[in-house]
């Protein structure tokens, strides 16, 4: 321990005097921090959605159905409601706007009152007959029959040609599309229940969170960047540093002490373990201030983050040792870390993603360092981080021997 202090402090100073270490170390997490806290966990997202109402009475004004769904769609908190001049060509409309934001764009036919209130009758016909046919011998004949005739005298004059049809207009490259393809689809069936007299639905959503604490968007992706951040300093800034270390002779004047591989390469994972406790510390007080953060890492968290350290920090002294230059090595790092960074569903869900990839990022090791951080920061639970635990443990023990096998000493 006597050779591994002074070394370890040696190494500190180098690191401190490298401005890329530092950046990659403090700046770049905390920036990433900011634009992913900023821009996906600020709270709901609000869709700008285009209306086109070409329904219009004898009178030239909307119809009050339509005006109704149009009511509808501005009363969703998500939908920021514009409107689109009656009658006006879509297509010249969309190259006149240019590329101001995605349109999209909701266009309700002509006829569509009347097409609503001849379904509503239909649908109510069929409500009533169904009841009728369901309730059996508790009405007799005579008075199903007059039901059955009352019920039919309903739609009768009327021009039915199925529902009415609203369209809804999205690029193809719109990403947003389907989640405002989902909320219309919501309103819709709304307002349908409303059309047959149905005021209050029989079935209802009410949406909680998982997690045992008041936490927001945001607490969501402190793990993630802990994780990411953590990868990123073993993957890529170690290997640089450490190929810098070869290149300009140091590692070789460092074979002459009495100092073995065994000291260099623990003096190597003590301080980055040092250094991602630090920049989990940063992260937390960073995301504290900016963003109300209250999720914290606990003992356990800790423990993760520190065999996460570990584990990346082995890979990376092997990394540095098998290439030449801290530039080979920095490149070779990144075509490894930041590939699997977003392949391993740190910052989306992996059902977003195919099921090969979703499958290639249960194979990652930061895939499973960011679950559990997850769990045990977010959801505030120890079920099922007994595998996160485990894969890092192997991880973290592969990664030294492996650093040790070719981590060259005494040959420089």
């Amino acid at each position: 321990m006597t050779r591994i202090w002074p070394l370890l402090v040696a190494l500190s100073k180098n690191w401190l005097r490298n401005r890329e270490a530092v950046f990659f170390a403090f700046l770049f997490p905390v920036i990433l921090l900011l634009i992913f806290s900023a821009v996906f966990g600020a709270g709901a997202s609000e869709f700008t959605l285009y209306v086109q109402n070409n329904d219009h009475g004898a009178d030239g004004d909307p119809t009050n159905l339509s005006t109704s769904f149009v009511d509808a769609l501005e009363d969703v908190e998500a939908l920021q409601v514009r409107s689109i001049e009656s009658g006006r060509n879509i297509t010249d409309w969309s190259r006149q706007r240019g590329s101001a934001g995605a349109a999209r764009v909701v266009i309700i036919p002509d006829g569509f009152a009347d097409q609503v209130r001849a379904g509503s009758r239909q649908a109510r016909r069929s409500v009533i007959l169904d009841t009728i046919s369901r309730a059996g011998d508790q009405i007799n004949q005579t008075n199903r029959a007059s039901i059955r005739q009352g019920a039919n005298a309903t739609v009768n004059g009327t021009n039915a040609t199925g529902p009415a049809k609203i369209r809804f207009l999205s690029a193809s490259d719109d990403q947003a599309a389907p989640a405002i393809r989902g909320v219309l689809s919501s309103v819709v069936a709304q307002f349908n229940s409303i059309a047959i007299g149905v005021e209050t639905p029989p079935t209802t959503i009410e949406s909680e969170d998982l997690g045992h604490r008041n936490v927001e968007g945001v607490d969501y992706y402190l793990p993630a960047l802990i994780a990411a951040v953590v990868m990123i300093n073993g993957l890529i800034t170690l290997p640089a540093l450490l190929a810098e270390f070869r290149g300009d002779g140091t590692l070789k004047r460092l074979t002459a002490t009495p100092l073995r591989k065994r000291d260099w390469i623990l003096a190597n994972v003590l301080q980055q373990s040092g250094l991602a406790l630090l920049i989990t510390g940063v992260m937390v007080v960073v995301a504290h201030l900016a963003f109300e953060v209250t999720v914290i890492p606990g003992p356990l968290a800790i423990g993760l983050i520190l065999l996460g350290a570990i584990t990346f920090t082995g890979f990376g002294m092997t990394l540095g040792s098998l290439v030449d230059g801290s530039d080979a090595a920095t490149s070779l790092g990144m075509a490894i870390a930041l590939p699997m960074m977003f392949v391993s569903g740190v910052f989306w869900e992996l059902d977003l993603m195919p099921e090969y990839l979703q499958t290639v990022a249960t194979l990652t090791p930061v895939y499973h360092f960011h679950r559990g951080l997850r769990q045990l920061m977010v959801l505030d639970t120890t079920h099922g981080v007994g595998l996160p635990f485990a894969i890092l443990g192997i991880g973290a023990l592969l990664a030294l021997v492996v650093s040790v096998r070719v981590t060259q000493w005494r040959d420089l």
